[in-house]
């Protein structure tokens, strides 16, 4: 696979917040028009596009299983599931069991720092995931995981041999009181349910005028509802 951050670079535009942006769409879209570098082979397929979150490595600390830490250019896998060091854009094979990772975004996709951990320490190893947790409580933690898939070429639907990665995202709620995790959407219902009081989600949302189809908002009710 060959860069594609440079060409990339060209499309974004200057970012407030990774949160607020639909940065992973515009990637999608720049990789499924203006792809030029190699194909990858898995099954019958040719894939265009990387599997690599947004692309690139990107500076930050990997945290191993017992503690052992590495800062390090940190790639992450969106299909297979795999965070670790980027040695000439392909993960360091390690022993270890990467726990958590955190990476330092340039400004091109907001300049945040994002945090991940491994979904095992929600309660639920099944998933084999990493949450980007957005928000982490003692009552409630907002968590997003990045996956990727297969999906047809829109520049050439005739070869139904040829597909492109494309990048997308799911929002949790883990609630600590209940140990449960479950998948919501940003929705009103959805987090009322998870959190169990629904109540704090109707007063909260209506006094901060919130609109909790949007990410930053549920990260502040979230919050709201940590320090309630």
């Amino acid at each position: 696979m060959k860069p594609i951050f440079l060409a990339f670079v060209a499309l974004v535009f200057s970012f407030t917040t990774f949160s607020q942006t639909n940065t992973v769409g515009e990637f999608n879209r720049f990789i499924a028009q203006n792809w030029s570098g190699d194909y990858i082979r898995i099954g019958q397929y040719k894939v265009k596009g990387t599997p690599y979150l947004l692309g690139e490595s990107f500076p930050g600390t990997l945290t191993y299983k017992g503690g052992a830490k590495s800062d390090t250019k940190i790639l992450y896998d969106l299909y297979n599931q795999r965070a670790g060091a980027d040695v000439k854009n392909s993960i360091l094979e390690s022993e270890q069991a990467v726990e958590e990772f955190s990476i330092s975004l340039p400004a091109k996709f907001g300049g945040n720092t994002l945090l991940f951990k491994s979904t095992e320490l929600y309660g639920n190893g099944s998933l084999k995931n990493y949450f980007n947790v957005l928000v982490e409580g003692s009552k409630a933690s907002f968590l997003k995981v990045f996956k990727i898939k297969l999906i047809s070429d829109p520049s050439n639907m005739m070869d139904k041999d040829q597909k492109v990665f494309e990048q997308y995202y799911e929002y949790y709620l883990y609630n600590h009181s209940t140990r449960e995790l479950g998948k919501i959407k940003l929705r009103e219902k959805d987090i009322a349910k998870q959190i169990g009081d629904e109540e704090f989600v109707k007063t909260f949302i209506s006094k901060g005028n919130l609109d909790v189809s949007n990410e930053v908002d549920v990260i502040k009710l979230i919050q709201g509802y940590n320090n309630k």
